[in-house]
């Protein structure tokens, strides 16, 4: 694929970043080892390797939040966490110097992400003054990996060069069963959790302030998962989603999205989702903003500001829940 990528830029006398063709030596395949850290030995600028998840907890009024990323052209880590509890928020953020990091994700103080079994569980431990968070998250169905049903040549034949200088990524995400326990110290309190909730891992390129616009969505329903994410930049729209439930994965080959917001114009309310799936069945879904967090991410080149929407959903009379997550972008 690599060498494919390469003559069709030279017949088109476009170049590419060297670094990015590390991107496409491994290929659109994932295993087991993939679920670790990948050391390609000199990075992109942007390059950003990165593990979210979340649980939706309505039950306990408990909504979970937190990403890691690994931002080697920057010499850091970035950890964030979002607690929110009977409407109140707890919020934890840290950067970490790459010499200070660990090829495990358990260097932080305050939160650590353990991978038990590849591909199928997860766990993650969170402490300070008020909570003690312990879940484990396991696979609900197979990951579904992005690169595995898109063909990277025609995805830069349609949307050019940009697509690998800004996003390309390998990707893949998986919805999840979440359990454990949340201890409220000072009230002697501890939740029982059993949940649903959503999990992804991406690695490559990911240059925030030069997307225009995104849009992505995981939503939980007991007999199913869908994700969608749709990515505008310069003027060219790339789409990826897909549903998984006890029959497989499927794939979600167009989308059209329609948002209400705020008077701000930004801040969403609701979203409609009007989607087709590799075998030409046309479903819709909708979301309901609960919950808005707002994220700000100032750069030298730009400001980037993400909505973290906790949302209801409801597909084919089916009412879920999950995160709607957007974001907008503007370069100076």
């Amino acid at each position: 694929m690599k060498d494919k990528i390469l003559d069709y830029l030279k017949e088109k006398n476009q170049k590419i970043d060297a670094n990015l063709l590390n991107y496409l030596e491994s290929g659109v395949d994932v295993s087991e080892k993939d679920e670790y850290k990948h050391d390609f030995g000199t990075f992109p600028p942007h390059h950003n390797e990165s593990w979210y998840f979340n649980l939706i907890d309505p039950s306990n009024k408990l909504y979970f939040i937190t990403r890691i990323s690994y931002e080697m052209g920057q010499k850091r880590s970035r950890i964030m966490l979002v607690l929110l509890l009977d409407g109140k928020i707890t919020g934890y953020a840290n950067d970490i110097p790459t010499d200070k990091m660990f090829d495990t994700l358990d260097f932080d103080k305050k939160v650590k992400y353990y991978c038990i079994e590849p591909m199928k569980k997860w766990r993650i431990t969170y402490q300070d003054k008020r909570f003690e968070l312990d879940i484990s998250f396991e696979g609900r169905f197979p990951v579904y990996n992005y690169l595995s049903h898109k063909d990277p040549l025609k995805s830069i034949k349609e949307l050019g060069v940009e697509l690998l200088e800004r996003t390309a990524q390998h990707h893949y995400e998986q919805g999840l069963r979440a359990t454990g326990t949340l201890t409220l110290k000072k009230k002697g309190e501890t939740l029982k959790i059993n949940c649903l909730g959503h999990r992804d891992h991406s690695w490559g390129t990911r240059d925030w302030v030069k997307i225009d616009r995104w849009y992505w969505i995981s939503a939980q329903f007991e007999d199913e998962t869908l994700n969608i994410f749709q990515i505008e930049f310069v003027g060219k729209k790339l789409l990826n989603g897909f549903y998984s439930n006890n029959e497989g994965n499927t794939t979600i080959e167009s989308v059209e999205i329609s948002t209400k917001t705020k008077s701000d114009g930004k801040t969403p309310i609701s979203s409609v989702f009007n989607f087709i799936d590799e075998h030409g069945k046309k479903r819709t879904i909708e979301s309901k903003t609960v919950h808005n967090i707002y994220l700000p991410l100032p750069s030298s080149e730009g400001f980037t500001e993400i909505f973290e929407q906790i949302a209801t959903f409801e597909i084919d009379g089916k009412k879920g829940a999950g995160v709607a997550e957007y974001l907008i972008s503007k370069l100076k």
